[in-house]
């Protein structure tokens, strides 16, 4: 890949350690398309290809083994993304049988995958995707070095729920919020997983926060990571040998608070940057709280499965769901799901996950299974709305059965289901 530009973040080449001892490495790469073509998100978009770079679009990915165990987290500037050849090769080439693609789900992104681009087939950016993602994991990996995790909370209110009840007691989206009125319900929390060297030293800080990266409209022609770029670029300039990383909620139904709207470029993406910067002016407070992390043994237990359910409209449908469950240390808990999921999965997740850490990662690919869209709750399916019974095909009962599933791999994780009667 000597034409692809990147900036590698790894860790020194240490001595072997016992097996129980908690492994990182880290690894970027540009993913920013070399050629211009349509652009990902809205129906609706005022411009045909994109037109330029406003900035640069990355993939970065972290690299975890404890116990023999091996897992990534792969972060990306993406709309979505769904491919079979990434989990496979990870899985033969590398020995890492857990992949998360975690796409940040930026409208400004390009539009590649076929259901995207409203065809049969993908473009050729989705191949050069895959390639440069297999080689991002496969330096992470060749990076690997003690390291050490802790986390921290904080919270900002910088969305709204888009989704309002109406007159005729049927709910349709509010798109756009110019008065930035704080519609709820939403989850204004954000939490901070740093990744530690041996000796304390920040290596990564990654940022699960639950917003729409609709900051820019329609109107913008030019790839952006929307929000979560600019928070990104703010962490890694005031941590200088950080590697920031952005991982998007349960965000189907909530958009940003501060949206550009005025089709003026100049204009729309000094919105958008101030969105990310409010985001960062306080995700850099609460970094600088972050406790080191404790030297203890570290352990890395997951549950991969495919759930099948039905088309909402069309009966014949058959629609596949790939879930992963991951328990890091007996304390984080990590619930993905693919596609667009709404609210409730998140606050269910954080509510009964029973674990210190609960983290729920929306949008995000853990199998090779097809991106599933929007995946509603019962109440949302019945009310209605964009994503709710519009633009959606699974069927309702979909997202509770989900976070059904995650909630019993995790309590099989933690050693809970018996073979037989317990005490009375």
């Amino acid at each position: 890949m000597n034409a692809v530009r990147f900036l590698l973040a790894g860790f020194l080449a240490t001595a072997a350690l016992p097996a129980q001892d908690l492994l990182a490495g880290l690894a970027r790469i540009e993913i920013t398309p070399a050629q211009f073509g349509p652009m990902y998100g809205y129906r609706n978009r005022k411009c045909g290809p994109a037109t330029g770079v406003h900035d640069a679009l990355y993939a970065k990915a972290l690299v975890l083994e404890a116990g023999g165990s091996r897992m990534a987290i792969v972060t990306m500037d993406l709309g979505s993304i769904a491919s079979e050849r990434i989990f496979a090769r990870a899985k033969a080439e590398l020995n890492l049988p857990v992949v998360l693609l975690a796409p940040s789900h930026t409208h400004s992104a390009p539009a590649f995958l076929a259901a995207s681009l409203g065809s049969e087939r993908p473009s050729a950016y989705l191949a050069e995707v895959e390639e440069k993602v297999l080689w991002v994991l496969r330096e992470a990996a060749a990076a690997m070095a003690p390291a050490r995790l802790s986390l921290a909370r904080g919270s900002i209110r910088l969305g709204y729920n888009r989704l309002l009840l109406r007159e005729d007691g049927r709910a349709r989206a509010l798109f756009d919020n110019l008065d930035r009125v704080p519609h709820g319900p939403v989850d204004p929390e954000f939490v901070l997983l740093q990744v530690a060297a041996a000796d304390g030293a920040p290596k990564a800080l990654i940022v699960h926060y639950t917003a729409h990266p609709v900051a820019l409209g329609t109107t913008n022609c030019l790839y952006s990571g929307d929000f979560p770029g600019v928070l990104q670029r703010r962490m890694e300039a005031a941590m200088p040998g950080v590697q920031a990383m952005f991982v998007q909620g349960a965000a189907a139904e909530t958009n940003p608070l501060f949206q550009g709207r005025s089709g003026d470029t100049e204009k729309d993406f000094a919105t958008m940057t101030r969105m990310g910067d409010l985001l960062a002016d306080e995700v850099l407070k609460t970094a600088g709280r972050i406790p080191a992390g404790e030297a203890k043994p570290a352990s890395i237990r997951h549950r991969t499965e495919t759930l099948t359910f039905q088309g909402r409209w069309d009966k014949q449908q058959t629609i596949r769901v790939g879930l992963t469950t991951v328990l890091i240390n007996g304390e984080i808990a990590i619930a993905t799901v693919p596609g667009e999921p709404f609210l409730s999965m998140q606050t269910r997740w954080k509510r009964e996950a029973d674990v210190p850490s609960p983290l729920f990662y929306g949008y995000t690919q853990s199998t090779g299974d097809p991106w599933p869209g929007y995946i509603p709750d019962i109440r949302s399916a019945a009310y209605g709305g964009y994503g709710a019974d519009n633009a959606t095909t699974i069927e309702p009962g979909a997202a509770e059965r989900i976070m059904d599933h995650h909630l019993i791999q995790l309590y099989g994780l933690r050693g809970m289901w018996l073979s037989e009667p317990g005490r009375p």
